[in-house]
């Protein structure tokens, strides 16, 4: 039996009446969890600022953990969109749009990830263990692209596996760092940068090679 086209009507605004009181609930959580961490932030204040009932939060996103599973997806995403979207063929400059993109969403809103990473290396989200989770996400958005082996700018002496793998270990080390107060983000962005270059060094042609060691000689010298 088909559905009565005001029924029909019904459902759909009833889902989007869903969708936007989700979305304002979860622009609630990002400022509650910037403000105060994942220890202090809880369910029950979340339903309080919300203006909605405890078993309301569950039912549309789950657990704490869930909600800040949520959130760090949600910027790998970003980042997926951005390095998707037409960025530098050259290593050189990719490495720099892939680190600079980072910094740009850091800097919207330092105290919202600075807090959220830290909630997710907490509650183990990044956890390289976990099948298809958070850690494969973030880490193939270090993947060497395959132009760079095409033209011979990389030798392929090395596996680009292991360029991925040790480059997104330059990225996970300098964000660890950064998420816990000991470097800024200037300092961020010149620690990961230069610990790509590194990487790429490993496996570059003679002449990328001698951009790659000018490039490192000259953050060096900051």
């Amino acid at each position: 039996m088909m559905k009565s086209p005001t029924k029909a009507l019904g459902n759909v605004t009833r889902q989007a009446n869903k969708k936007l009181r989700r979305e304002r609930i979860f622009t609630i959580a990002k400022r509650l969890i910037a403000e105060k961490g994942l220890e202090d932030f809880t369910i029950s204040e979340l339903a309080e600022e919300a203006g909605v009932t405890t078993p309301t939060i569950h039912n549309l996103f789950g657990k704490k953990s869930d909600i800040i599973k949520e959130l760090v997806s949600n910027l790998i995403e970003e980042m997926q969109s951005i390095f998707l979207h037409n960025p530098p063929i050259d290593p050189i400059e990719n490495a720099k749009f892939f680190i600079d993109s980072m910094v740009a969403a850091y800097e919207q809103d330092t105290n919202f990830y600075r807090a959220a990473l830290m909630s997710a290396e907490q509650v183990r989200l990044f956890d390289p263990r976990i099948p298809d989770g958070l850690f494969q996400r973030a880490e193939q958005l270090a993947a060497p692209r395959k132009e760079w082996y095409e033209s011979g700018l990389f030798l392929g002496n090395i596996e680009s596996s292991t360029i991925m793998k040790r480059v997104h270990s330059s990225n996970r080390l300098g964000r660890l760092d950064w998420v816990r107060g000991y470097i800024d983000l200037n300092q961020f962005r010149h620690q990961v940068l230069e610990g790509i270059l590194m990487v790429y060094a490993s496996d570059a042609s003679p002449e990328l090679h001698a951009r790659l060691s000018e490039e490192i000689n000259g953050l060096n010298s900051l």
